[in-house]
C-alpha cells in the first residue's frame, strides 16, 4: 500500500500532535525533576520539608509518563510518511509495543485518578500517604502482564505488523486486539463516566450522601450531625476536596481523546471501513492527549507547577544567652540587645584619650593597654564613663564575645534591635 499525498498529509498531522505532546510532557517531567533536586539540596541536613499539597500528585505524574510513551509510539510515522508506506521490521514492532504500553498506561492512570477523586470527594476518605506509590507499581505490573503474556503465547507467529497507517497487532488476532488494549480503554472510559456522573450530581446538590443516599427534596439535615461534620473537617480535607474538583477535567480529556479513535475501531471490528480522514483525525486527537493533560496541569494545579513551599525544621536549637543588666536582673533576650549602660554627662572628646559610644558598647575593641587603663583608671575620664559593675568583671568580656559570635549566625535580614540613645 502506497500512501497518497492526502494520506501523507494526514499522517503529518498525527506526527505534529505527538511532537506537541512530547514537548509538553517532557517539560513537565524535567521541571519536576529539577524541583526535586533543588528541594533535596536545600534541605540536605537541615530538617524536613512540609508540603501544603493535600493530594499526592504521583498518579498524575505517572499519567504524564504514560502519555510520553504513547506519543513516542507515533514518532515512527515520520518514516512511513517519508517513504510513502510501512516497512515491517524492528521499527514497526517497536511502534506497536510503545502504542500498547502507552495506551494501557494512560487508561489505568486515568481510571486511578477517577477512583482517587471519587474517594476524596464523595466517600470522604483520606487515602494513605504512600498508597499512590503502590498504585503506580500495580499499573505498570498490570501493563507488563497484559501485553507480555499474549506476546509469549504468539512468539512464533507474525503478531505485529502493518495495520494501515501504523503498526499494531495483526488483524487475524482480533481477540488479542481487544483484550490487550481496547478492553481496558473502554472499561476505563465507562467506569469514569459512572464515577464522574455521580460526582457531578452530588456536587450539583441533587443527591445528598449523609449516612445514606438521599434525593435533595427528601433530605432533612440533622443539625447536630452537620455541626459535628463541619467541626471535624480540617483545612487539609478542604484542600483535598478542592484539588479533587479540579481533577475532574483529566478524565474528561481522556474520554474526548479516546472516543473518536474507539468509534473508528468499532467500525473496523464490525466490518466497515472508516474513511481515512476520520481515522487520521481521531488518531491526531489521540496523539494530543499528552499536551491536553499538560495544559490542564498548568491551569488547574499552579501550586504543583511552582512547587510547594519549603519549611525547614532545624534539628539544632540556637542557644539563648542570658546576661545580667545594670539593675542586676537577668535578661533572656536571644539576640539583638546590647548591655544596658547609664550616662550622666556628655563624653569629653579632647585630649589623647578619645572615646566614642562604640567603645563603651564593645570594650574588647580597645587595645589591651587601653582596656587596662579603662578598668584601672576610670576617674581620669571625668567619671562619666565609669563602666557598670558587670563590665569590671573579666568574665564579662568572654560572655560578651560569645554573644557577638552567636549573633553572626543570623541572616542579614534579621532584626538586630536598636542602639540605646
Amino acid at each position: 500500500m502506497v500512501f497518497t499525498f492526502n494520506e501523507r498529509l494526514g499522517i503529518f498531522f498525527t506526527i505534529e500532535g505527538a511532537c506537541l505532546s512530547i514537548v509538553a510532557v517532557t517539560s513537565i517531567l524535567c521541571f519536576v525533576v529539577y524541583k526535586w533536586l533543588r528541594r533535596t539540596i536545600l534541605i540536605w541536613g537541615k530538617g524536613k520539608v512540609l508540603s501544603p499539597d493535600a493530594t499526592d500528585s504521583g498518579i498524575f505524574l505517572n499519567l504524564m509518563l504514560a502519555d510520553l510513551v504513547q506519543a513516542l509510539g507515533t514518532i515512527p510515522n515520520i518514516r512511513w510518511m517519508e517513504q510513502g508506506g510501512i516497512t515491517e521490521g524492528h521499527l514497526c514492532t517497536a511502534q506497536a509495543v510503545l502504542k500498547q504500553v502507552g495506551i494501557v498506561g494512560v487508561s489505568m492512570s486515568s481510571l486511578a485518578i477517577a477512583i482517587q477523586t471519587f474517594a476524596v470527594l464523595i466517600l470522604r476518605w483520606r487515602t494513605p500517604q504512600h498508597l499512590s506509590k503502590f498504585v503506580i507499581v500495580g499499573i505498570w505490573v498490570f501493563d507488563a502482564l497484559v501485553i507480555g503474556i499474549p506476546n509469549i503465547i504468539n512468539r512464533n507467529k507474525k503478531y505485529y505488523g502493518n495495520t494501515g497507517y501504523w503498526c499494531w497487532i495483526e488483524d487475524e488476532f482480533r481477540a488479542e486486539q481487544v483484550v490487550t488494549e481496547y478492553l481496558w480503554s473502554w472499561t476505563a472510559g465507562f467506569l469514569m463516566l459512572i464515577l464522574y456522573g455521580i460526582m457531578f450530581v452530588v456536587m450539583q446538590g441533587w443527591i445528598v450522601i449523609d449516612e445514606g443516599v438521599y434525593w435533595h427534596k427528601n433530605y432533612t439535615a440533622k443539625q447536630g450531625e452537620a455541626k459535628r461534620r463541619r467541626a471535624i473537617e480540617t483545612d487539609e480535607d478542604r484542600t483535598a476536596k478542592a484539588i479533587a474538583k479540579l481533577m475532574l477535567f483529566y478524565p474528561a480529556v481522556y474520554i474526548i481523546t479516546v472516543l473518536p479513535n474507539s468509534i473508528s475501531r468499532w467500525r473496523t471490528f464490525a466490518g466497515h471501513q472508516s474513511p481515512y480522514q476520520f481515522t487520521l483525525f481521531s488518531n491526531t486527537i489521540f496523539a494530543l492527549s499528552g499536551m491536553l493533560n499538560a495544559i490542564l496541569f498548568f491551569s488547574t494545579r499552579p501550586d504543583l507547577v511552582k512547587g510547594p513551599s519549603i519549611t525547614i525544621e532545624s534539628t539544632h536549637d540556637i542557644p539563648l544567652h542570658h546576661r545580667k543588666d545594670s539593675t542586676g536582673y537577668t535578661s533572656s533576650h536571644s539576640f539583638g540587645h546590647l548591655p544596658e549602660h547609664s550616662y550622666t554627662s556628655d563624653l569629653p572628646l579632647s585630649g589623647a584619650n578619645k572615646f566614642t559610644p562604640a567603645s563603651e558598647f564593645d570594650p574588647m575593641a580597645l587595645a589591651p593597654e587601653h582596656q587596662e587603663h579603662y578598668i584601672s583608671s576610670p576617674s581620669s575620664h571625668s567619671g562619666s564613663l565609669k563602666p557598670p559593675q558587670h563590665a569590671r568583671n573579666p568574665s564579662y568580656y568572654v560572655e560578651y564575645g560569645r554573644s557577638k559570635e552567636s549573633s553572626s549566625m543570623l541572616e542579614e535580614d534579621e532584626d538586630y534591635g536598636r542602639l540605646p540613645g
